[in-house]
Formats: C-alpha cells, sequence, structure tokens
C-alpha cells in the first residue's frame, strides 16, 4: 500500500475533536466517525468525502459553517471542495482564491502554512478584497488552517465560519488542528486508494501486454495454443503432426542447435525443463527473437518426455535493449573519456575505492593506465579531519534517498600538501539482504575554484554589510511595493526613526506628498525596464514634523529570471544645501533689486587679454549708454569705453592677494555718441589656476555732470594759478630785482665811501635777492608748469636737478619715452606735484643716502617712479614723520591715475603713479 495510506494521524484528530469541544447535537461523535470511515472505503469522489467530513465537522460546535478548499494542478489557486452548509450563491462569488497573503483567511493560511484567525471580517486587511461578499451573507468571523500531508505539501484549507465576531479559545485551536489533521487523512487517503485503483489496472493491462504465449505439447505432435498468441506476432502456428519439425524449420539456421541441445536435453530425461532464446521466421518474412521456457510435465516408463507446458514470449525489445545497453556502455567508456569525468567505485567490504586515470589526476595522482589498476584507496584517506566524520556517514539510509543517491562536499590532501574542495555525487548500486551498503559509484567534480568564489562572496557580503551599516549617507534596500527591507543607522539618523519602526512601514508613508508621484512614477519606469537607476531631490517627513531634504539615487536589482527583487537606494541629507541655496536666491533677489536701484549701474564681466567683457549688466545699463548689453555686443564694442583705464586695473592688482577692490574714472560713448564719465568701483577676482578668466564686479556710476564741474573748476584753478605765477613772477620778483640791485649799488657806495652803513646795506641787498629766489619757488609752486617753464620732462628734471643740489643725498633722473606725451596740461601739473612730495618725503622723512626719480612715456600711459634706500613705509602706509600718501592718492584720483607706494625688500620705498595716456585724436 502506498506511503499515504499509511497515514495514522488520523487517530489524533479524532482525539482532539472528542476531548476538545463538546458537539452541537446529540450524535455520538463515534457514529459519525464510524459514518465517515465508512464512506473513505468506498470509491466516492474525492468532494462527496470532503462534504461528509465538513457535515461531521459541523456536528462538534453549535453555529459553524465548514468549508474546504483544495489546490489545484498548478498549485498557485484554492478551488472549492466542499461547503454543505453554506450558499452556492457564496461558493461562487468567493470562487478560486490565489495562494497569497491578503487574499483572505484561506488564501493566507495556504501561502504561510500556519493557521490564520479573523474575528472580525469586516476590520480585517486579510479580507479587503471579499469583507462585503461575506458581510452579505452574514458571516462575521473566519478562521483557517491549510491541510498539509505527511511530506510536508499544502493540499487544501481547512475554515470554519461564523455569524458573530469570534476570537478563538484554546479549545478551538485544538478543534480546528483535529479537524485539518482530520481532513488531510481523508485528502491522501483518496489519493492513495486512487494510486492504488491506478496501479491494479495498469497490472491487468501489463499482463495482458507482456505478449506471453501459453502453450501445452505431446510427443504424438499434439500441440494447442491457448490464446492467439502467434496470430498477433504474425508467427505461423506449426500445429498438427511433425508440429515440432515444422516449428524447428523456421528457426534460424545460428540458433537451431542451442535451441535442439536444450530442448533435447529434457526430451531425453537430463533436465525436467529447458531455457532457449532464438529467432523464427514470421509469415511476413521477418526474423523475430523468442523466448522459449518449457517444462516436462509427462514422461514415459523410460522417462522420456512425453508432454511439455511452457510459454513463448517476443523479446524483440528487449534484444534492441540489450544492443541498445551495449551502444550504451562503449558511448559511456567514450563520454567518461572525452569528458575526462573522474569516475570511482567504492567497495565497502574492503574498504577499498578504485577509480579511472581522471579520478586519480583530480586527487593529485598522475598516473599510467597501468598504473590506475594497481592504486587503491581507502574511503577516507586523505579527507579533511573536519569532513571526515561526516563522509563516513555518506552510505547511510539517512544520507541517501530512495534510491540510494547522495551527494557530498569535502576537502582533499594533495600530495603537495594543500587541500582541494570536490563534489562528490555517488549511488549505492549494492546492498546486502539487510540493507546494508555494499558497493557504491560515483563521480568527484573538482569545485575547489567555485569554493573560493564563495568565500571571497561571503567576504564580500561581510564587507558590504559593514559598508551598508556604517555608511556615512543612508542607505535602504526596498521591496517593489515601498516596503523598506533594510536600513542603515545612517538612515535611521536622517529621518528620525528607529529602523524597527522603518521597516514596520513604507517609503510612501514618509515621503512629502509633493514628491510622491514622481518618486512612485519613477520606480514603475524602473519596474517597467525603461530606466536602470534613478536620482530625484526629494523632501522626507522627519519623525518630529520637519521637512528633512535629501539627494536619492535608486537602482533595480534583477533575479536571474529578470525579475525585479528589490530598490538599493543611496539618500544623502542635503536639507543645509537646500537652506543655502534658498539664501543664495534671496540673497540674489536682493542684489538684484538693489542693483536695479543704484545710480548708473551694476555689473559683472570676465577679464581677458586684458579687457573686460560684461557678461551681465542692471536695468541701470540702458539709461546710460542708451541702448541694451545684447545691442552693444552685436555693435561690436568689445569693453566699457577705453581700454586704457581697465588695462590700468586689470595689471595693477596685486598678485598676492585674491580680491582686490579697485576704484577710477572712464570715459565712454553712449549709443548716440554722447561723451559720458563713469565712476567705476570694482573687485577684480583673479582665478587661481589661470584656467579660467578672472572675474569682475562693480558698481558703475554716471558722473558726467561731476566730472564737467571737476574739469571746469580745474580750468579755472589752472588759469588762476598761471595768472597768480605770472604775476608773482613778473609783478612782485621784477620789483624784488629792482629793490637788490638798489641795495647792491647803495652798499658799493657806501662802502667806497666808508660810510658805517655800508655792512646794513649789503645785508639789504642780500635779503632782496633770497626774497627773488623765495618769490620764483612760489611761483613754481603755483604754476610749475608754463611755456616759459617748459615740458613735464623739463620739470621733473629741474625738481631732481634741486633735490640733488641740496646735498642731502645722492638723485638721479632718468627718462624713457616709447610715444608722445598727449596728457592734458592738469594731468601733467598732478604728476608734477606727486613726483615733487614723493620726493620730498623721501629726503625730508625716509633718511635716505639715494634717491631714482623715472618717468616712462608708452602709448597708452604714463609711468612715474620714485624709489629711495630709506627707512621705507609703517603699518599706516607712511614714510616716517611723513604727511603720508592721502594727498597724493587724492591727486592721482582726480585726473584718473593709480598711485601704489610699496616697501622694498632690500629697504627703502617706492611710488608708483600710473596715468592713462589718451590717444593723440582724443579730445
Amino acid at each position: 500500500m502506498p506511503t499515504g495510506a499509511e497515514h495514522t494521524h488520523w487517530q489524533h484528530a479524532f482525539g482532539a475533536l472528542r476531548g476538545s469541544v463538546a458537539p452541537a447535537s446529540g450524535d455520538d461523535p463515534r457514529n459519525a466517525m464510524f459514518r465517515l470511515l465508512t464512506l473513505l472505503g468506498s470509491a466516492a469522489p474525492l468532494n462527496e468525502l470532503l462534504d461528509g467530513l465538513a457535515r461531521d465537522v459541523e456536528t462538534w460546535s453549535k453555529g459553524v459553517h465548514c468549508t474546504f478548499l483544495v489546490v489545484d494542478s498548478t498549485r498557485c489557486l484554492l478551488q472549492p471542495g466542499a461547503a454543505p452548509s453554506l450558499p452556492q450563491s457564496y461558493i461562487d462569488a468567493i470562487g478560486q482564491v490565489n495562494i497569497a497573503v491578503g487574499q483572505g483567511s484561506c488564501g493566507t493560511a495556504a501561502a504561510l502554512r500556519e493557521m490564520v484567525f479573523v474575528e472580525d471580517v469586516e476590520r480585517s486587511d486579510l479580507w479587503a478584497s471579499h469583507a462585503q461578499i461575506a458581510l452579505s451573507y452574514g458571516l462575521r468571523a473566519c478562521w483557517s488552517a491549510p491541510i498539509v500531508d505527511d511530506a510536508g505539501m499544502v493540499l487544501g484549507t481547512l475554515a470554519l465560519y461564523f455569524r458573530e465576531r469570534r476570537a478563538p479559545t484554546k479549545a478551538d485551536i485544538e478543534f480546528i488542528q483535529g479537524a485539518s489533521s482530520l481532513a488531510s487523512f481523508v485528502i491522501q487517503r483518496h489519493r492513495d486508494s486512487a494510486r492504488l485503483r491506478a496501479s491494479e489496472a495498469r497490472l491487468a493491462a501489463a499482463v495482458w501486454g507482456t505478449d506471453i504465449g501459453l502453450w501445452e505439447s505431446a510427443s504424438d505432435g499434439d500441440h494447442t495454443w491457448f490464446d492467439d498468441w502467434s496470430e498477433r506476432f504474425d508467427i505461423e502456428p506449426c500445429t498438427g503432426p511433425r508440429q515440432e519439425r515444422h516449428w524447428r524449420d523456421r528457426i534460424h539456421p545460428e540458433d537451431i542447435h542451442a535451441y535442439a541441445s536444450a530442448s533435447d536435453a529434457a526430451v531425453n530425461g537430463f533436465t525436467d525443463h529447458y531455457v532457449a532464446e532464438y529467432r523464427i521466421l514470421t509469415r511476413s518474412g521477418v526474423w523475430r527473437w523468442l523466448h522459449e521456457r518449457g517444462k516436462v510435465s509427462a514422461r514415459d516408463g523410460n522417462g522420456k518426455a512425453q508432454r511439455f507446458v511452457g510459454v513463448c514470449m517476443c523479446v524483440d525489445e528487449q534484444k534492441k535493449l540489450e544492443a541498445a545497453l551495449r551502444a550504451a556502455e562503449n558511448s559511456y567508456e567514450l563520454a567518461v573519456s572525452a569528458a575526462r569525468l573522474p569516475v570511482w567505485q567504492y567497495d565497502v567490504r574492503s574498504d577499498s575505492v578504485t577509480g579511472n586515470a581522471y579520478w586519480h589526476r583530480t586527487v593529485g595522482h598522475e598516473l599510467s593506465d597501468a598504473e590506475v589498476l594497481h592504486r587503491v584507496e581507502t574511503w577516507l584517506s586523505d579527507i579533511h579531519p573536519d569532513d571526515a566524520e561526516r563522509n563516513s556517514k555518506l552510505l547511510t539510509p539517512d544520507a541517501t534517498d530512495d534510491t540510494g543517491f547522495y551527494q557530498s562536499e569535502f576537502r582533499i590532501r594533495l600530495p603537495s600538501g594543500e587541500y582541494k574542495w570536490l563534489l562528490d555525487r555517488g549511488r549505492v548500486v549494492e546492498r546486502s539482504a539487510d540493507g546494508a551498503p555494499i558497493k557504491a559509484v560515483g563521480i568527484s567534480l573538482d569545485i575547489d575554484a567555485q569554493k573560493r568564489m564563495e568565500f571571497d562572496l561571503r567576504e564580500s557580503e561581510q564587507r558590504f554589510r559593514g559598508a551598508f551599516e556604517f555608511a556615512a549617507i543612508g542607505m535602504a534596500l526596498v521591496a517593489p511595493d515601498g516596503r523598506w527591507l533594510r536600513v542603515n543607522r545612517s538612515l535611521c539618523g536622517i529621518v528620525g526613526y528607529t529602523a524597527e519602526e522603518l521597516l514596520a512601514t513604507d517609503f510612501q508613508s514618509i515621503t512629502h506628498p509633493e514628491d510622491l508621484d514622481t518618486d512612485v512614477g519613477q520606480m514603475r519606469r524602473m519596474l517597467d525596464g525603461a530606466l536602470s537607476h534613478y536620482d530625484m531631490e526629494k523632501r522626507y517627513i522627519h519623525k518630529d514634523g520637519h521637512i528633512v531634504w535629501v539627494l536619492l539615487s535608486v537602482s533595480v536589482v534583477r533575479g536571474a529570471a529578470g525579475q525585479s527583487m528589490y530598490f538599493v537606494s543611496q539618500i544623502q541629507d542635503i536639507t543645509e544645501r537646500k537652506l543655502a541655496e534658498r539664501r543664495l536666491i534671496e540673497s540674489e533677489q536682493r542684489y538684484r533689486t538693489v542693483a536695479d536701484l543704484v545710480p548708473g549701474f551694476v555689473f559683472e564681466g570676465v577679464v581677458r587679454d586684458g579687457h573686460p567683457h560684461p557678461i551681465w549688466v542692471s536695468d541701470g545699463f540702458q539709461r546710460v549708454y542708451g541702448c541694451t548689453l545684447e545691442k552693444l555686443m552685436e555693435s561690436g564694442d568689445r569693453v566699457f569705453g577705453d581700454a586704457a583705464p581697465w588695462v590700468q586695473i586689470h595689471a595693477g592688482a596685486p598678485e598676492s592677494i585674491c580680491v582686490t577692490d579697485l576704484g577710477t574714472d572712464v570715459s565712454l560713448k553712449n549709443a548716440d555718441g554722447a561723451q559720458r564719465w563713469l565712476r567705476v568701483v570694482a573687485r577684480l577676482v583673479p582665478n587661481g589656476d589661470g584656467m579660467d578668466a578672472d572675474r569682475l564686479l562693480g558698481v558703475a556710476e554716471d558722473v558726467t555732470e561731476r566730472k564737467r564741474l571737476e574739469n571746469a573748476l580745474r580750468e579755472a584753478t589752472y588759469r588762476e594759478q598761471q595768472r597768480l605765477g605770472q604775476e608773482i613772477h613778473d609783478g612782485l620778483g621784477q620789483e624784488l630785482t629792482g629793490l637788490a640791485y638798489l641795495a647792491s649799488s647803495l652798499a658799493t657806495e657806501a662802502a667806497r665811501a666808508s660810510s658805517p652803513l655800508a655792512p646794513d646795506l649789503t645785508r639789504l641787498a642780500d635779503v632782496a635777492r633770497h626774497a627773488i629766489e623765495s618769490c620764483r619757488s612760489i611761483a613754481r609752486g603755483v604754476s610749475p608748469l608754463t611755456e616759459s617753464r617748459g615740458s613735464l620732462l623739463q620739470s621733473l628734471r629741474q625738481i631732481t636737478d634741486l633735490a640733488a643740489a641740496s646735498g642731502h643725498a645722492s638723485v638721479s633722473f632718468e627718462a624713457i619715452e616709447h610715444a608722445s606725451l598727449t596728457l592734458p596740461s592738469e594731468s601733467c601739473d598732478q604728476l608734477h606735484r606727486i613726483t615733487q612730495e614723493a620726493l620730498n618725503n623721501a629726503l625730508k622723512h625716509a633718511g635716505a643716502d639715494h634717491i631714482k626719480v623715472s618717468i616712462q612715456i608708452d602709448p597708452i600711459k604714463v609711468r612715474i617712479k620714485v624709489i629711495d634706500d630709506g627707512r621705507g613705509l609703517t603699518v599706516s602706509g607712511e614714510a616716517p614723520g611723513g604727511r603720508g600718501i592721502d594727498g597724493m592718492r587724492q591727486r592721482a584720483s582726480s585726473i584718473g591715475a593709480r598711485l601704489r607706494v610699496e616697501t622694498r625688500h632690500g629697504g627703502g620705498a617706492a611710488v608708483v603713479c600710473e596715468c592713462p595716456q589718451p590717444a593723440p585724436s582724443d579730445p
């Protein structure tokens, strides 16, 4: 009888039912059991058996409705089995049930392989898709248990329905356990009975299908066939007289001798039976193999056989199989040789293992074919000590399956002393009468590389686990439906939840509503295969309620069949960056607003090849220029007005600092050709690596009117200075010259006359001459450059000569002229005064021994430099005891020049003034 028919748990099931729940009616439970067993003894269909069982179960508890669902052939669905007390319309409405969590009590119980108790169908998530159907039939609670066979396979489910909300008691649980065990017995018994009936039918067919021909023969030629065997195989029956001769005439010539020897031995009394295999010619002329067995049933007084009984069987197929077997054995040898399979054979009694050359090579021995025949190992030869005990039990019934097959992984020591991993796949092919193994055969596969890869993989997984858990950014594994499968501590810190809290929910629950659709949409595209990964910025809602901005990077991990298994998510907290971006935007808005309110305009540009190129300007630009920046760029204008001031600014920026505030006045012409002046205050930001252009940020204020007034004031001042200088030189100077001449003449006359006034008159003449020099000096200070006094170069040479004549220091002068001087007179005047002031500071306050004054005139600028070897500058930028550089800077600024005062490394100071020089054609 099959194993399932030996199921005995039903006895415990009846015991549990009898002991746990009081019967619902007056029926004796034993009578119900006997009725059920009677039904089981019949050939009733399974649904009738389950219907009877359900009716029997319903007698054990009041108000219960028992139903059965059975697993279909796909093992994915549950289909109705029996529900005697529920309306058929309810069964039809529920229909087939998917085996999955959330598919009611039965679908969930079958999926989880455990009992499921739903106390309130209306509120249960498991009944979300079927609750309304159940409630419409008055069903409020449903308990379900899986029905499992002895091998652990789910056969179906048992369900108990109640018309009131109900929680199970301990007795109820024991009741439903017993009922499910009873159902398992019923289903297995029906299955085993069906198998038994099928086996009996196959046996009957097999007996008929063995193609056995039964015969009886007598020495007088009487031969009888008991069926139509010969007709079925197209063989002449050869009945009647001389049957034996006719039969032998049809036997193949190569087989007749063996046949005659076997049968004659039985006829002559040497044996009571004979066996012969031979070929016989059919009616259609085809040779057919027969297996004949004959037995003497009667002999005469001399012991000679008188009657035989026997069978003939057609063994054509057997002969073909034998031929195929020989061919297969040959093919096996070829396959083993071609595939170099390491084959072995183990004799348990002698504990000897022999193998082919490939097996010996696998375990580290290179042997010839002759050596292979003589080398014998033992079962545990060179096995690693940690694997020896397990390998010693491989051939026991617990280690092999029903066919004697087993496989085992173990390490074996090579002749070099190293260990190699092998996979043995073997089978016990011979056992003793008591079932003990006698012989086993198998192959040994080299899996050393695979095991090393597995070790490396485990190590890699451990590294991944460490990297995942202790990563500085949040990391998570997410199910396709959004549930958190695994989270690290960084993610918990980002969102404020513990790992347990996150694993109990999904990412949708903590995602900001405005970001949820985008995130879910990207996930769906990944599941559909449209995306391999995606990145997005999104918001999470922190546990305490505030918003957390993150940068989310997601990729999908797919299984071998291409199905989506889970997502790998990397989460970086970018809240601070987002706040900084928002502050930057707000700052930019304030900056733009202020820029639009500034008189003139605000600009941003880059400096290339010494020229500033605007990339952005505020709205005030159009008011100043009379056109947009784009229009100006289309016109081909490369810079903001004159190039010289910008070249000066760029070239003068110290290389030792990253940010320098610069200021200058720039002349330009607007779109209408009108001359305008801008006061430009800018900051030059040099690029440290030299790869990109320097940036220039600044404000341009329209100072055209102020410049006009300043120019008018300077012109008036200049004319007044010319007038005063001329009057002092020509008026007061001439009068003092006459006075000095008169005093000198009087002193000469008085000396001749030996007048006591002579000394006083001489002193008076000296005072008059000194007054003349003072007057001339004052005239030069008021108006240093006039037509009578010469150009800027002449005036600088004069003050240098006067300084040298003082005798306080060695003073030199150098002039380098690469172009004509085109500076206006007021600019030359201010350069003269700046040079004079720098020279006086070096003489009077720096204590210099050597002073060098130089002027260099280039096409676009004039550069004056005063260098001394004195005490240098103080921290405030002044020469010790000097009046400072503020006055010189103011003068430089008034003419658009740039003044720089430096302390030299070897001692002393350098005053450098650079003034942009207009082109000769400029007004």
